[in-house]
């Protein structure tokens, strides 16, 4: 997305349209800060997983980032060969995935990149406005996707 051909918005239009500009334009930063230690957004999200978690199955990664299995299991063949996964079997059907030493290490360098980012992001903000802005995303991250829920007037 050039920014010599963009015209902004203001706070005042759609906030869908919004939302999506946000989302690209956070992406794109993010992408770049984290090409220099040779992750992808997607990888990186993957691999912060295991900040709280020892192990998964595929299945468990993909429902918890919220992509198929097919692509999970794309994603887990890549990082495992680029040495940042390996996996076990459970039993027959049932194969872990978890961090290698390398991955820690290049998910500690990627969360310190990904933080820089948001401080970017956040940038003039205080303290309690970040605050407001994290509890608001929260919040619609929360919202049921059926629209059944939403009052329409």
């Amino acid at each position: 997305m050039s920014d010599a051909l963009t015209n902004f918005p203001g706070p005042d239009a759609n906030l869908g349209y919004l939302f999506r500009l946000a989302h690209q334009r956070f992406r794109a930063v993010l992408e770049n800060a984290l090409q220099e230690i040779g992750l992808s957004a997607q990888e990186y999200v993957i691999l912060s997983v295991f900040e709280t978690r020892p192990e998964l199955s595929t299945s468990e990664l993909a429902r918890i980032t919220q992509v198929t299995r097919q692509t999970m299991h794309t994603a887990v063949l890549g990082l495992e060969t680029a040495g940042l996964l390996e996996r076990r079997s459970r039993n027959q059907r049932v194969v872990l995935v978890r961090p290698t030493n390398q991955g820690l290490k290049t998910l500690k360098a990627a969360t310190g990149r990904v933080r820089a980012v948001e401080r970017a992001a956040l940038a003039g903000l205080s303290r309690n406005e970040v605050r407001a802005v994290r509890t608001w995303l929260a919040n619609v991250a929360a919202i049921p996707a059926s629209s059944r829920q939403i009052s329409v007037e």
